[in-house]
């Protein structure tokens, strides 16, 4: 069985050897077709980054009553604290939130000298956990909050909230349907090009069958040969995308590239594509 495993492997790469023009073609329209699979990985990548960035950024503003006493910003402390949806909570206090407010402001900082007091309140900044980081969840949070004695106002940025959860929504529909159409896409061209290759060698092929060859036996190197070119073109398609990357820097400066992991993933991926549209364009001419 081993064996014959590496005859076959060792029948595919002479293959290619002899073959070099028509597997050249076949691994450029396979590394151009793989490319706007790695864009469109790529661009899902920044936009799942961003969407974590911006759930990691999420927080509940607790706005506390004027004359609320040390005591009392403890006891909300704790309450607050010992909610399930809570993970950090910080006091803010109104000379802090004043200072804060200066720094933002910037050289505009004269228009706070005209106030004859401070009017923001004292506050707590809440990060709720990872897992109620939703909006209903968000929503029944700031809700209990505010029935707490000395509290006055709860701030979460409901409306923001809301459309971000259906841009959301609608990024993963979309995405989804995007990926499967370009995969599909992928998978069809790698299909025709590999096809190319079948057609050069349907006189071997027609050879082996007549001798007894079995469907397996004549589809496996073809099956080696696949998965070898969607490796190269994954290589070649992974160059090309850190140029598009370099490029897109200019105008996108926070882009950012695959890691290591997700690199070794995606050859994977077209390394598996190579080998079913080698298997699929085989399959329709052996039952021709």
């Amino acid at each position: 069985m081993i064996r014959k495993g590496v005859y076959l492997t060792q029948e595919a790469f002479r293959t290619l050897l002899r073959h070099k023009g028509v597997t050249a073609i076949s691994v450029v329209i396979m590394s151009l077709s793989l490319l706007m699979l790695a864009v469109f990985l790529l661009a899902t990548d920044n936009l799942l980054r961003l969407v974590g960035e911006a759930h990691r950024d999420l927080k509940i503003y607790v706005y506390l009553e004027d004359g609320v006493s040390q005591t009392g910003v403890e006891t909300l402390h704790r309450q607050i604290v010992a909610m399930d949806e809570t993970d950090t909570v910080v006091f803010v206090s109104k000379q802090q939130a004043l200072a804060d407010f200066r720094q933002q402001l910037g050289e505009e900082t004269d228009l706070l000298d005209a106030l004859e007091a401070n009017p923001l309140p004292h506050a707590f900044w809440v990060q709720p956990r990872t897992e109620h980081k939703n909006r209903q969840s968000i929503a029944y949070a700031a809700g209990k909050m505010l029935q707490l004695d000395g509290v006055s106002e709860v701030r979460y940025g409901k409306e923001f909230l809301d459309k971000f959860t259906a841009i959301v929504k609608a990024a993963y529909y979309v995405d989804t349907v995007v990926g499967l159409i370009v995969i599909l896409s992928a998978v069809f061209i790698i299909s025709n090009a590999v096809r190319l290759t079948v057609i050069g060698r349907r006189r071997s092929i027609e050879i082996l069958r007549l001798v007894g060859a079995t469907n397996r036996f004549v589809t496996m190197p073809f099956i080696v040969e696949g998965a070898f070119q969607g490796g190269v073109a994954a290589a070649v398609s992974l160059l090309l995308l850190t140029g598009v990357t370099l490029l897109s820097r200019r105008y996108l400066p926070d882009l950012t590239y695959f890691s290591a992991e997700k690199a070794m993933i995606y050859t994977f991926t077209c390394i598996a594509i190579g080998s079913v549209g080698s298997f699929t364009a085989l399959r329709r001419y052996l039952r021709v």
